[in-house]
């Protein structure tokens, strides 16, 4: 059974309260998120900062339902998806959730595509032709002309935008994007985000980026930083982010 957040969360993408990860590493428990409160608004793009170890990988793996809580709740785009099953959460995540992750993992031997179009041949209830629907994302990505290519045909930052228009094939709500730029040069990099911002503007996706670089969150609406599993500030970006 897939439970509904109640109506005052309803304008909310993401609504995580008191969660938290405990792992076993041995004979002892290991705390990695500690009791994490995070609304995130419908159509919001969001920073997640902090050093290395301090739990963001951890706590954007919760957010996709790539993992489930120890403690709390979260529910997605209105969903609880705390206690769900493994087939229930992939259907959340193919329905819910677009992924795009560092180094792209687009299938070698598939054209651009046949990349994007992989998740709407997989969705339970498909809303496009597959074809189709690929051929409309690579577009608006600006890589019409790029459809037949293979993935070592293209750039980093080419393959990158292949990688966001596939998380984007079943027109989720959410996009979760683990350090996108991470494995980009710089102006490939800012094309990536400036790609993440038209998305938002065009689609009113929400759209949380993981990243340990400061100039890509203060592109962001919000940042919220991570320190030992704790969110430690939560800041608008019309404030001015510390260096």
């Amino acid at each position: 059974m897939i439970a509904s957040a109640n109506s005052n969360q309803s304008t909310l993408a993401v609504h995580a309260v008191e969660v938290h990860k405990i792992v076993r590493v041995g004979e002892t428990s290991l705390s990695i998120i500690n009791g994490i409160d995070l609304d995130v608004p419908r159509g919001q793009m969001l920073a997640i900062v902090g050093p290395s170890g301090s739990g963001k990988s951890t706590l954007m793996g919760l957010l996709g339902g790539l993992d489930t809580p120890s403690k709390g709740r979260i529910y997605l785009d209105g969903i609880d998806i705390s206690d769900m099953n493994e087939f229930h959460l992939t259907r959340v995540r193919n329905e819910k959730i677009g992924f795009v992750f560092q180094f792209f993992h687009l299938i070698p031997t598939l054209t651009a595509l046949k990349n994007v179009a992989l998740p709407v041949r997989f969705a339970v209830n498909p809303k496009y032709d597959p074809n189709d629907r690929a051929h409309e994302v690579l577009t608006m990505l600006g890589l019409a002309d790029r459809t037949h290519h293979l993935p070592r045909q293209l750039s980093g930052g080419q393959q990158q935008r292949v990688a966001i228009a596939r998380a984007l094939a079943n027109d989720p709500p959410i996009l979760l994007c683990d350090e996108p730029t991470g494995n980009l040069d710089t102006k490939s990099g800012q094309q990536v985000i400036n790609a993440l911002k038209e998305i938002r503007h065009n689609l009113n996706t929400t759209v949380i980026v993981v990243t340990h670089d400061v100039s890509i969150a203060e592109q962001m609406d919000r940042v919220v930083i991570l320190e030992d599993g704790r969110l430690t500030e939560d800041r608008l970006m019309n404030q001015v982010l510390e260096r």
